[in-house]
């Protein structure tokens, strides 16, 4: 009767290892996918459950291989996004690259026109979890992104902006940013 109870918990541990490791290995292989398809290698950190999910027309999607994407992330490309050295994120980063025509006289509430504007991210930025970055942004070099903030314009070096909509909050000492890159100091 032991040995059932305990063979039974431990045939549900292995099959619980399997279903936690499933979402993993689909983001891995995904991932290979966009590599080996459009040559674009992502650095991927998993914490926890959800993927990484690139839409859109992927040939406009750029990063650098020094930068890091985590779990939830979606990136909208159709309008182009580039990414970067050294660009980190929390979980669930948002990116949008296009948006509908909610101006329009033909339908709303809105017409099947897709505005494309580009997303543009600078070296050294940080963004904290559950960030949503707008079409057509562009984010300065060494900018840290509140977590929960909607980045709705551009913003420019240095920054450390955070709420929704992001205002500045205040900026970062460039003295020591710039001494830390000069030192090669990245993370």
């Amino acid at each position: 009767m032991i040995k059932d109870f305990l063979r039974n918990v431990l045939y549900v541990l292995r099959i619980d290892k399997i279903f936690k490791a499933f979402p993993q290995i689909v983001t891995e292989v995904y991932l290979k996918r966009i590599e080996r398809n459009y040559g674009i290698k992502i650095n991927f950190v998993n914490q926890g459950d959800g993927g990484i999910t690139i839409g859109g027309d992927i040939s406009k999607f750029k990063i650098d291989p020094t930068s890091h994407l985590k779990s939830n992330t979606f990136i909208e490309c159709t309008g182009g996004v580039e990414i970067g050295k050294y660009f980190h994120t929390g979980r669930g980063l948002t990116i949008f690259s296009t948006n509908h025509n909610y101006d329009s006289n033909i339908a709303i509430p809105y017409d099947n026109t897709n505005i494309l504007k580009q997303v543009i991210i600078g070296d050294f930025v940080w963004c904290g979890a559950n960030v949503t970055i707008m079409p057509g942004v562009s984010i300065g070099e060494g900018v840290v992104v509140g977590g929960g903030s909607v980045v709705t314009r551009d913003i420019p070096s240095f920054a450390v902006i955070g709420g929704n909509p992001a205002i500045i909050l205040k900026y970062r000492d460039i003295e020591v940013f710039k001494k830390l890159k000069f030192q090669g100091k990245f993370f």
